[in-house]
Protein backbone atom coordinates (compact mmCIF):
# COMPACT_ATOMS: atom_id res chain seq x y z
CA UNK A 1 0.00 0.00 0.00
CA UNK A 2 2.70 2.18 0.80
CA UNK A 3 4.33 1.37 -2.41
CA UNK A 4 1.05 2.69 -4.46
CA UNK A 5 0.63 5.50 -2.74
CA UNK A 6 4.31 7.27 -3.73
CA UNK A 7 3.53 5.85 -7.09
CA UNK A 8 0.38 8.36 -6.94
CA UNK A 9 1.68 10.89 -4.81
CA UNK A 10 5.03 11.08 -8.22
CA UNK A 11 1.94 11.28 -10.27
CA UNK A 12 0.17 14.07 -8.64
CA UNK A 13 3.30 15.87 -8.08
CA UNK A 14 4.08 15.42 -11.92
CA UNK A 15 0.63 16.72 -13.30
CA UNK A 16 0.25 19.70 -10.31
CA UNK A 17 3.54 20.70 -11.38
CA UNK A 18 3.35 20.60 -15.19
CA UNK A 19 6.12 18.05 -15.84
CA UNK A 20 6.04 17.23 -19.77
CA UNK A 21 4.75 13.91 -21.24
CA UNK A 22 8.33 11.84 -20.87
CA UNK A 23 9.49 10.95 -24.58
CA UNK A 24 13.00 9.47 -25.56
CA UNK A 25 16.01 11.83 -26.53
CA UNK A 26 17.43 15.19 -25.41
CA UNK A 27 15.94 15.21 -21.66
CA UNK A 28 12.55 15.21 -21.49
CA UNK A 29 12.93 15.41 -17.95
CA UNK A 30 14.46 18.34 -17.86
CA UNK A 31 14.67 21.79 -19.98
CA UNK A 32 12.52 23.29 -16.99
CA UNK A 33 12.45 26.90 -15.94
CA UNK A 34 15.16 28.70 -13.31
CA UNK A 35 12.69 29.26 -10.64
CA UNK A 36 10.97 25.62 -11.26
CA UNK A 37 8.91 23.39 -8.86
CA UNK A 38 9.09 20.44 -11.15
CA UNK A 39 12.43 18.85 -9.63
CA UNK A 40 10.13 18.30 -6.77
CA UNK A 41 7.75 15.63 -8.98
CA UNK A 42 11.07 13.12 -8.38
CA UNK A 43 13.60 15.09 -5.76
CA UNK A 44 13.24 16.09 -2.24
CA UNK A 45 16.13 18.04 -1.00
CA UNK A 46 15.60 17.15 2.77
CA UNK A 47 13.32 13.89 2.79
CA UNK A 48 14.12 11.28 -0.16
CA UNK A 49 13.89 7.97 0.93
CA UNK A 50 16.19 6.74 -1.55
CA UNK A 51 19.96 7.83 -3.24
CA UNK A 52 19.83 10.93 -5.16
CA UNK A 53 17.26 12.68 -3.02
CA UNK A 54 14.36 10.42 -4.70
CA UNK A 55 10.70 10.12 -3.13
CA UNK A 56 11.28 6.63 -3.88
CA UNK A 57 13.05 3.55 -5.55
CA UNK A 58 14.31 4.64 -9.14
CA UNK A 59 12.76 1.26 -10.63
CA UNK A 60 8.86 2.52 -8.89
CA UNK A 61 9.72 6.44 -10.00
CA UNK A 62 10.20 5.11 -13.68
CA UNK A 63 7.28 3.20 -13.69
CA UNK A 64 5.39 5.55 -12.53
CA UNK A 65 5.22 6.94 -16.14
CA UNK A 66 6.39 4.10 -18.30
CA UNK A 67 4.68 1.21 -16.42
CA UNK A 68 1.80 -0.75 -17.20
CA UNK A 69 -0.28 1.48 -14.95
CA UNK A 70 1.43 4.66 -15.67
CA UNK A 71 -0.21 7.64 -17.48
CA UNK A 72 2.67 10.07 -18.21
CA UNK A 73 4.84 8.22 -21.23
CA UNK A 74 3.09 6.30 -24.06
CA UNK A 75 6.20 4.01 -23.72
CA UNK A 76 4.72 1.06 -21.27
CA UNK A 77 8.15 -1.25 -20.69
CA UNK A 78 6.45 -3.42 -18.24
CA UNK A 79 4.32 -4.76 -21.28
CA UNK A 80 6.48 -3.48 -23.92
CA UNK A 81 3.74 -1.97 -25.82
CA UNK A 82 3.77 1.72 -27.58
CA UNK A 83 0.36 3.38 -26.57
CA UNK A 84 -0.81 6.29 -28.13
CA UNK A 85 -3.66 6.40 -26.08
CA UNK A 86 -1.57 7.89 -23.41
CA UNK A 87 -0.83 10.94 -25.47
CA UNK A 88 -3.52 13.55 -26.64
CA UNK A 89 -0.95 14.75 -29.43
CA UNK A 90 -0.40 18.24 -28.23
CA UNK A 91 2.23 20.32 -25.89
CA UNK A 92 4.37 16.78 -25.59
CA UNK A 93 7.84 16.09 -26.99
CA UNK A 94 6.57 12.57 -28.06
CA UNK A 95 7.04 12.53 -32.07
CA UNK A 96 6.50 8.37 -32.13
CA UNK A 97 2.95 9.52 -32.06
CA UNK A 98 2.86 9.79 -35.60
CA UNK A 99 5.06 7.19 -36.65
CA UNK A 100 3.90 4.54 -34.08
CA UNK A 101 1.05 1.78 -33.97
CA UNK A 102 -0.70 2.35 -31.04
CA UNK A 103 -0.07 -1.03 -29.28
CA UNK A 104 3.12 -1.63 -31.43
CA UNK A 105 5.66 -3.72 -29.69
CA UNK A 106 8.37 -1.94 -28.42
CA UNK A 107 12.02 -2.55 -29.74
CA UNK A 108 13.33 -3.20 -26.49
CA UNK A 109 10.87 -5.65 -25.53
CA UNK A 110 9.16 -5.54 -21.99
CA UNK A 111 9.95 -5.99 -18.28
CA UNK A 112 6.88 -8.15 -17.18
CA UNK A 113 4.99 -9.23 -20.31
CA UNK A 114 5.93 -9.15 -24.08
CA UNK A 115 3.39 -9.29 -27.08
CA UNK A 116 0.69 -10.44 -24.60
CA UNK A 117 2.94 -13.33 -23.17
CA UNK A 118 5.01 -13.20 -19.37
CA UNK A 119 8.63 -12.56 -20.04
CA UNK A 120 10.69 -15.73 -19.35
CA UNK A 121 14.17 -13.84 -19.70
CA UNK A 122 14.37 -10.22 -18.05
CA UNK A 123 16.73 -7.67 -17.00
CA UNK A 124 16.17 -6.90 -13.27
CA UNK A 125 15.80 -3.38 -12.59
CA UNK A 126 15.08 -3.34 -8.77
CA UNK A 127 18.85 -3.21 -8.21
CA UNK A 128 19.10 -6.78 -6.81
CA UNK A 129 20.92 -7.88 -10.59
CA UNK A 130 24.53 -7.30 -9.66
CA UNK A 131 26.61 -9.81 -11.87
CA UNK A 132 26.40 -9.74 -15.68
CA UNK A 133 27.42 -13.07 -17.85
CA UNK A 134 31.17 -12.08 -19.51
CA UNK A 135 31.68 -8.94 -17.40
CA UNK A 136 35.59 -9.12 -17.15
CA UNK A 137 35.42 -13.07 -17.34
CA UNK A 138 35.39 -15.08 -19.36
CA UNK A 139 31.79 -16.25 -21.42
CA UNK A 140 29.75 -18.48 -19.30
CA UNK A 141 31.26 -16.87 -16.23
CA UNK A 142 29.42 -13.95 -14.13
CA UNK A 143 31.12 -10.98 -13.13
CA UNK A 144 30.35 -7.86 -10.56
CA UNK A 145 28.60 -5.11 -12.02
CA UNK A 146 29.36 -2.02 -10.54
CA UNK A 147 26.61 -1.35 -8.89
CA UNK A 148 22.69 -3.01 -8.48
CA UNK A 149 21.11 -2.62 -12.55
CA UNK A 150 18.19 -0.26 -12.33
CA UNK A 151 16.69 2.36 -15.10
CA UNK A 152 19.20 4.70 -14.48
CA UNK A 153 21.86 1.94 -14.85
CA UNK A 154 21.25 2.22 -18.69
CA UNK A 155 18.99 5.46 -19.11
CA UNK A 156 20.05 9.08 -18.20
CA UNK A 157 17.12 10.37 -17.09
CA UNK A 158 17.85 14.23 -17.11
CA UNK A 159 19.05 13.93 -20.81
CA UNK A 160 21.83 11.99 -23.35
CA UNK A 161 23.49 13.10 -26.07
CA UNK A 162 22.81 9.15 -26.85
CA UNK A 163 20.28 7.81 -28.90
CA UNK A 164 16.78 6.61 -26.11
CA UNK A 165 18.76 8.51 -23.83
CA UNK A 166 21.53 5.95 -23.14
CA UNK A 167 23.93 6.81 -20.19
CA UNK A 168 27.25 8.49 -21.75
CA UNK A 169 29.00 5.93 -18.61
CA UNK A 170 27.78 2.63 -18.02
CA UNK A 171 29.52 0.02 -15.55
CA UNK A 172 32.33 2.52 -15.86
CA UNK A 173 32.30 2.58 -19.66
CA UNK A 174 32.17 4.99 -21.80
CA UNK A 175 29.38 4.93 -24.32
CA UNK A 176 28.27 6.95 -27.25
CA UNK A 177 24.91 5.65 -29.19
CA UNK A 178 24.20 7.60 -32.51
CA UNK A 179 21.00 9.01 -32.71
CA UNK A 180 18.48 7.52 -35.79
CA UNK A 181 15.42 8.76 -35.21
CA UNK A 182 15.12 12.53 -33.73
CA UNK A 183 12.97 13.93 -36.14
CA UNK A 184 10.72 10.87 -36.94
CA UNK A 185 10.66 8.78 -33.47
CA UNK A 186 9.72 5.23 -34.43
CA UNK A 187 9.27 2.52 -31.18
CA UNK A 188 8.81 -0.48 -32.83
CA UNK A 189 10.70 -1.13 -36.51
CA UNK A 190 13.51 1.69 -36.90
CA UNK A 191 17.08 0.53 -36.96
CA UNK A 192 19.46 1.55 -34.04
CA UNK A 193 22.07 3.99 -33.90
CA UNK A 194 26.05 2.76 -34.71
CA UNK A 195 27.40 1.31 -30.88
CA UNK A 196 24.70 -0.04 -30.07
CA UNK A 197 26.84 -2.62 -29.50
CA UNK A 198 28.89 -1.29 -27.34
CA UNK A 199 25.80 -0.89 -24.31
CA UNK A 200 25.73 -4.28 -24.08
CA UNK A 201 29.74 -4.82 -24.24
CA UNK A 202 30.26 -2.73 -21.06
CA UNK A 203 28.71 -5.30 -19.04
CA UNK A 204 28.56 -8.20 -21.56
CA UNK A 205 32.39 -7.59 -22.95
CA UNK A 206 33.46 -11.64 -23.16
CA UNK A 207 30.38 -11.66 -26.08
CA UNK A 208 31.10 -8.65 -28.00
CA UNK A 209 33.24 -10.61 -30.94
CA UNK A 210 34.16 -8.44 -34.02
CA UNK A 211 36.60 -8.85 -36.65
CA UNK A 212 39.48 -7.09 -34.46
CA UNK A 213 38.90 -8.91 -31.37
CA UNK A 214 37.70 -12.44 -32.76
CA UNK A 215 41.18 -14.31 -30.90
CA UNK A 216 40.73 -12.38 -27.51
CA UNK A 217 42.20 -14.11 -24.49
CA UNK A 218 38.16 -14.07 -23.13
CA UNK A 219 37.43 -16.50 -25.98
CA UNK A 220 37.93 -19.42 -23.32
CA UNK A 221 38.62 -21.89 -26.08
CA UNK A 222 35.02 -21.04 -27.28
CA UNK A 223 34.06 -19.47 -30.58
CA UNK A 224 31.42 -16.79 -30.51
CA UNK A 225 29.23 -15.19 -33.34
CA UNK A 226 30.32 -11.96 -34.92
CA UNK A 227 28.22 -9.07 -33.96
CA UNK A 228 28.85 -5.16 -35.64
CA UNK A 229 29.41 -5.94 -39.30
CA UNK A 230 27.40 -5.64 -42.58
CA UNK A 231 24.24 -7.80 -42.52
CA UNK A 232 24.97 -9.04 -46.00
CA UNK A 233 28.40 -10.85 -44.84
CA UNK A 234 29.95 -12.75 -47.29
CA UNK A 235 27.81 -11.97 -49.58
CA UNK A 236 25.01 -13.61 -47.50
CA UNK A 237 22.15 -11.54 -48.98
CA UNK A 238 19.16 -13.04 -48.86
CA UNK A 239 15.19 -12.77 -49.35
CA UNK A 240 14.84 -12.03 -45.66
CA UNK A 241 16.54 -8.47 -45.34
CA UNK A 242 13.12 -7.29 -45.81
CA UNK A 243 11.49 -10.15 -43.11
CA UNK A 244 11.70 -13.95 -43.05
CA UNK A 245 8.48 -15.90 -42.22
CA UNK A 246 7.05 -12.54 -41.03
CA UNK A 247 9.84 -11.56 -39.05
CA UNK A 248 11.95 -8.48 -40.13
CA UNK A 249 14.79 -7.92 -38.18
CA UNK A 250 16.06 -4.44 -36.00
CA UNK A 251 19.22 -3.91 -37.49
CA UNK A 252 21.51 -0.68 -36.96
CA UNK A 253 22.59 2.24 -39.27
CA UNK A 254 24.17 1.07 -42.63
CA UNK A 255 22.25 -2.67 -42.25
CA UNK A 256 24.57 -3.78 -39.28
CA UNK A 257 24.15 -6.76 -37.17
CA UNK A 258 24.42 -5.85 -33.54
CA UNK A 259 23.59 -7.41 -30.17
CA UNK A 260 19.98 -6.27 -30.01
CA UNK A 261 19.50 -7.55 -33.72
CA UNK A 262 19.06 -11.22 -31.82
CA UNK A 263 18.23 -9.92 -27.96
CA UNK A 264 15.46 -7.93 -26.44
CA UNK A 265 17.59 -5.65 -23.89
CA UNK A 266 14.39 -5.28 -21.68
CA UNK A 267 12.78 -8.61 -21.62
CA UNK A 268 11.51 -11.73 -24.40
CA UNK A 269 8.67 -14.18 -23.63
CA UNK A 270 10.76 -16.36 -26.61
CA UNK A 271 10.47 -20.06 -25.09
CA UNK A 272 12.80 -22.57 -25.04
CA UNK A 273 11.48 -26.23 -25.66
CA UNK A 274 13.94 -27.96 -27.98
CA UNK A 275 17.51 -29.16 -27.86
CA UNK A 276 18.84 -26.12 -25.43
CA UNK A 277 15.87 -26.90 -22.66
CA UNK A 278 17.82 -27.75 -19.88
CA UNK A 279 20.77 -28.22 -21.25
CA UNK A 280 22.48 -27.26 -17.55
CA UNK A 281 25.38 -25.43 -19.28
CA UNK A 282 26.61 -21.86 -18.23
CA UNK A 283 24.83 -19.05 -20.04
CA UNK A 284 22.72 -21.87 -21.49
CA UNK A 285 18.98 -21.20 -22.08
CA UNK A 286 16.46 -23.41 -21.32
CA UNK A 287 12.38 -23.39 -21.31
CA UNK A 288 12.38 -20.66 -18.28
CA UNK A 289 15.29 -18.94 -19.28
CA UNK A 290 15.21 -17.20 -23.39
CA UNK A 291 18.42 -15.44 -22.72
CA UNK A 292 16.94 -12.06 -24.13
CA UNK A 293 16.67 -13.67 -27.76
CA UNK A 294 13.56 -12.25 -29.89
CA UNK A 295 12.00 -15.51 -30.69
CA UNK A 296 10.82 -18.98 -29.51
CA UNK A 297 13.99 -22.01 -29.72
CA UNK A 298 16.96 -21.17 -32.21
CA UNK A 299 13.82 -19.51 -34.40
CA UNK A 300 16.56 -15.71 -34.61
CA UNK A 301 19.49 -17.99 -35.85
CA UNK A 302 17.14 -19.27 -38.96
CA UNK A 303 16.20 -16.05 -40.18
CA UNK A 304 19.39 -15.44 -40.70
CA UNK A 305 20.80 -18.82 -41.58
CA UNK A 306 17.65 -20.80 -43.42
CA UNK A 307 18.51 -24.58 -43.49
Amino acid sequence: MKRVFLILLVLFCLIAFGVNMASANGGPHGGFTPMTDACAGCHRAHTATNPNLLMVNTDDLCMSCHGATGSGANTNVDDGLYLSSRDDGAGDFDEGAANTPDNAPLLGGGFVNYQGTAVTSVHSIDGSETLAWGNGVNRGELGALAEGMTCASCHDPHGSSNYRIINEMVNGVAITVAQVDEANKDYDTEQWGAGTSDLCAACHGAYHRTAANQGSTLDAGTYTHRVDMPYSYHGNDNPETVGYAGYHLPLAETNTVVCMTCHLPHGSSAAMTGITDGAGLPGETSATDSALLRLDNRGICEVCHQK
